[in-house]
């Protein structure tokens, strides 16, 4: 048995049929035959490019790395099925159906509101204003009444929930559902919030999460995705607050920072890029995802023996998300009682390149496979090849001393000084 699916890019089909078009070959074999593994292959453009392409699997093997769906994963060579499959066999995935299994035991919703049929609940700045309300740190006041800021997914990126901003948004950029993006100085203000484009009933949004969530920020990822982008999965914390629907709750009731750590890491991005085909990344997807299990960060970090892992990752996803005031509700879940981390992009660079050797290490990851992971990155290259080059040369030197850490029994020291979770920070209000 065997698919093979070609794009029609070289017009193998006809130049008549668009360049976009996808079909595959299908072979299969009658009902009486016995058939123990087939083989595939994705993305061709002819068939010359089949031989590096092709793969062969197992029902098991498909089993294991979408066992909620029994899904084909759409593996462009023969090596990420390769890389994927040992990654799956030592790493579980996030949730399993049947029989159920939810070790974070994670809650999803989708979002808070639907931007079409919650309309009528949203305000505009220039309404409320008309209306007597005054704009305060992101929200609008009036008397005992607030109006809370509707995030969208667009808003925010990695470790960053003051991504895009609809302020000074051009007639071009919002014709093609674009933000600016906020600006080095107006993240180095720590009361900063970027201006959505619209506002919500504070009593609104506690209706909607009564009972279900009791912490004073949210985790989430975006739901709009695409194989062309930089990255597959956005995942951030933002402040509780209005949220439209294309931004996708996650729920976990406790260690939810470091969810967010893995969820924001190359190796996972990597195997998330196999599971998808549109440009859509639903709770069903998220769930097949190979994730660490909470109890995993209860043993020490490999590569720093005296240090239990929970802590070692969460002094940098404590810098790298606490930022600004509004969400300094994230920070006291950590038990950290000080003013917001100075944003300093090279000390966020070396913190996330820590993170992403790190997560190599627990998913069993070898070096060569690192160096082929960060490649496969191809619009991360294209778009930007020397922050790139940077970025994969910085996660392989830490894999390196984590490595030799590792090796020699010795604690690996960090690039950063002061050590992360020790960062500049802005005086108290």
């Amino acid at each position: 048995m065997a698919l093979l699916e070609f794009e029609n890019e070289e017009y193998l089909l006809s130049e008549d049929v668009h360049h976009d078009t996808r079909f595959c070959l299908l072979s299969t074999v009658g009902s009486g035959t016995q058939v123990h593994s087939a083989r595939f292959s994705f993305g061709a453009r002819g068939m010359s490019d089949i031989d590096n392409r092709l793969f062969e699997m197992s029902p098991e093997d498909i089993s294991l790395l979408n066992p909620n769906t029994n899904t084909i994963a759409l593996f462009r060579s023969r090596r990420d099925a390769h890389i994927a499959l040992g990654i799956y066999r030592r790493v579980r995935i996030l949730w399993t159906d049947y029989p159920r299994s939810n070790p974070w035991d994670l809650s999803f919703m989708q979002g808070l509101f639907n931007m079409a049929t919650h309309s009528g609940l949203f305000r505009t700045q220039k309404l409320l204003e008309r209306d007597g309300w005054k704009l305060e740190d992101g929200i609008f006041i009036r008397r005992d009444e607030r109006m809370l800021p509707l995030y969208e997914a667009k808003m925010v990126h990695l470790f960053d929930h003051r991504f895009g901003t609809y302020e000074g948004q051009t007639q071009a950029q919002s014709n093609v559902g674009i933000l600016p993006r906020t600006s080095p100085q107006q993240k180095a203000d720590p009361r900063y919030r970027a201006l959505p484009r619209y506002w919500v009933r504070k009593e609104e949004v506690a209706d909607k999460v009564a009972e279900r969530w009791d912490k004073g920020w949210f985790l989430g990822w975006r739901d709009i995705t695409n194989l062309s982008n930089e990255r597959t999965i956005i995942c951030a914390s933002i402040p509780k607050t209005a949220v439209g629907d294309k931004f996708l709750l996650a729920l976990p009731p406790a260690r939810g920072h470091l969810l967010q750590a893995n969820l924001s890491t190359f190796v996972l991005d990597y195997c998330a890029r196999q599971k998808i085909s549109g440009k859509s990344f639903k709770y069903f997807l998220l769930k097949q995802l190979p994730v660490l299990a909470p109890q995993q960060y209860e043993t020490c970090a490999p590569w720093f023996t005296d240090v239990v892992l929970e802590d070692w990752i969460t002094s940098r996803v404590l810098e790298l998300t606490f930022t600004a005031w509004d969400i300094a509700s994230f920070a006291r879940d950590l038990g950290d009682s000080g003013s917001p981390f100075v944003w300093d992009e090279e000390r966020r660079f070396a913190m996330r390149a820590e993170l992403d050797a790190a997560y190599f290490h627990l998913y069993g990851v070898g070096r060569d496979d690192v160096g082929y992971i960060m490649d496969s990155f191809g619009a991360f290259q294209r778009n930007d090849f020397e922050r790139f080059a940077r970025t994969k040369a910085l996660i392989l030197d830490v894999y390196d001393a984590m490595a030799r850490a590792v090796e020699r029994g010795e604690p690996y020291k960090t690039i950063l000084d002061p050590p992360p979770g020790e960062g500049p920070r802005h005086p108290d209000r």
